[in-house]
């Protein structure tokens, strides 16, 4: 039985084929994965990379202040009748834009943020409740957006001390939280849709749900200890793993549907659990047994890797119930994402 290969031989072989890729033939929700996986490797050539794509976000920035190469159109790889013209998806790269600037990039960095966040606060379309759609045309709230734009907003309220950016993004949490759980299984549908009241996507999609726990995660590092809701989000935040470690396949994979065995096993949702798993371990929300949960999904994940550094088995964008599989960003970003994370907390190769 051949040897797995270690995260040690496999981070670089994906970093490698990784930049092979043409990151224009993507959309801006999977630009921003790929470039914070090459920021995480802590490689100056990655980061220099990584760091000329964010300056042409910023410099294209629209002039609504969305960080999105200027465009915010997407037609899915599989239907290219359908268009999609997502909202917050921008303010990941408005996450990065300001990592940037706090390892000594441009003043023009933190002004860009700036119209990224007033985009989102002042004039970005919300349902009646005040969550921010993920389309300009419907009103709709996806779980997605969770990740793409709260993270930001709660970096930048700390970063600027600007007060109602942290409310922001711990409010839109909240909403789409409380529109889109499952409260049955702490699991988190697809889409609702405001008019008339409805799940277009009611699927518990893994990727999905990989972006609500992460971006929670990530959001609560610029959450004040005594705000009055972080004891809430770090509740919803545990509640929910606890119930993901109960749907992990034998294999150490997750289900592309989480709670239907028949769809494939899916990568870049298994490694968004080894970051979120090893994250709540390390910050003291889940027991330490927790850890083997995380380490078993990056295992599991590495047996996805070519010989050439591609992570296969991802959901073709923007997921859902009939996304096909295929290589792309989030599978390559995430490997590096996770990859790194789980070496720094000393997982075993």
């Amino acid at each position: 039985m051949p040897t797995q290969r270690t995260l040690e031989e496999l981070l670089p072989t994906v970093a490698d084929y990784t930049l092979g890729l043409d990151f224009e033939e993507f959309i801006q929700g999977e630009r921003p994965m790929v470039i914070r996986g090459l920021l995480a490797t802590d490689d100056d050539e990655h980061t220099e990379i990584a760091e000329e794509y964010l300056d042409k976000a910023v410099r294209s920035q629209s002039t609504k202040g969305q960080l999105a190469y200027g465009s915010i159109d997407v037609v899915p790889e599989w239907d290219e009748h359908r268009i999609f013209r997502p909202v917050p998806d921008a303010g990941a790269f408005g996450y990065l834009v300001l990592e940037a600037y706090e390892d000594d990039g441009p003043e023009y960095f933190l002004d860009a943020a700036r119209r990224q966040f007033e985009y989102l606060h002042e004039d970005a379309p919300r349902s009646e409740a005040g969550g921010i759609s993920h389309h300009i045309d419907d009103i709709e709230l996806w779980i997605d957006a969770v990740y793409m734009m709260c993270p930001f907003m709660a970096r930048y309220g700390q970063l600027t001390d600007t007060p109602e950016a942290v409310e922001e993004a711990v409010d839109q949490i909240i909403v789409h939280h409380d529109h889109l759980v499952d409260p049955k299984s702490d699991l988190y549908r697809h889409i609702w849709r405001e008019t008339p009241d409805s799940y277009p996507d009611g699927s518990l999609w893994l990727r999905g749900n990989g972006w609500m726990a992460n971006g929670i995660l990530d959001t609560l590092e610029y959450v004040p200890e005594d705000h009055p809701e972080r004891d809430r989000l770090e509740e919803i935040v545990t509640d929910h793993l606890l119930s993901m470690a109960e749907y992990q396949d034998r294999s150490g994979f997750w289900h592309h549907l989480i709670d239907d065995t028949s769809m494939y096993l899916e990568t870049s949702g298994t490694m968004q659990y080894a970051y979120a798993f090893t994250e709540a371990v390390e910050r003291g929300l889940l027991d330490e047994e927790y850890r083997e949960v995380a380490e078993r999904a990056m295992s599991a994940a590495k047996t996805a890797v070519t010989s050439d550094g591609a992570v296969q088995r991802n959901a073709a964008m923007p997921g859902g119930p009939e996304a096909p599989q295929a290589v792309n960003l989030y599978g390559q970003g995430w490997f590096l994402i996770s990859g790194t994370r789980l070496r720094e907390s000393g997982m075993g190769d």
